[in-house]
């Protein structure tokens, strides 16, 4: 496995925990309510797993030894920066909630969601350009630091109940207008 696998596996689960959020917010879009501990479930994921494990080991393992190899500190230093926001926003998110501030966590949560996709998207690209810039031995000590590093206890245990819970059900194939046989003829017609 090299380095830049185990950073995409990690952004897949930061945006599985993300797609929960939105899902969640949809629900209160549209007037339904969703439980304070599911939000306080996806809330410790992103700390645990995103900032006190994820982000922590591109501060201190990575992005050092990246710069070592292509020094484009002002790329890394924004990144940090993003880092510090994303956990700000955390923060306040758990603060509304204690105080059950309801509009305030809808603005925080969905600010959130917003920065960490954003985020995701333009570390991938800048990180996949230097995906060759390392020897083989120092890809490896790397991967090692991060699954040294990475949390034990499977802390995102609970996603399959909350997508279950807060995520649009997919239509069956036949019904799916964007997959089903009626989308098929349709195509099919116009060749």
């Amino acid at each position: 496995m090299k380095w830049l696998e185990v950073v995409l596996q990690d952004h897949g689960l930061l945006r599985r925990g993300l797609d929960i959020i939105d899902g969640m917010l949809k629900h209160l879009e549209d007037g339904l309510r969703i439980e304070i501990a599911d939000v306080a479930a996806v809330l410790k994921f992103l700390r645990l797993f995103g900032d006190q494990y994820h982000q922590v080991m591109e501060e201190e393992i990575l992005f050092p030894a990246l710069l070592d190899a292509a020094p484009d500190e002002i790329a890394f230093r924004q990144f940090v920066a993003e880092h510090g926001s994303e956990r700000a926003l955390v923060v306040e998110i758990e603060a509304t909630l204690t105080s059950r501030k309801g509009m305030a966590f809808f603005r925080s949560a969905r600010h959130l969601t917003a920065l960490l996709r954003h985020h995701c998207d333009k570390e991938e690209r800048i990180l996949c350009e230097l995906a060759g810039c390392l020897s083989e031995d120092e890809d490896q000590t790397i991967v090692a630091e991060f699954m040294k590093a990475r949390p034990q206890s499977e802390i995102h245990a609970k996603f399959p109940r909350l997508k279950q819970k807060y995520l649009p059900k997919p239509l069956p194939a036949q019904l799916n207008p964007a997959t089903g046989p009626a989308r098929a003829r349709s195509a099919s017609s116009h060749g």
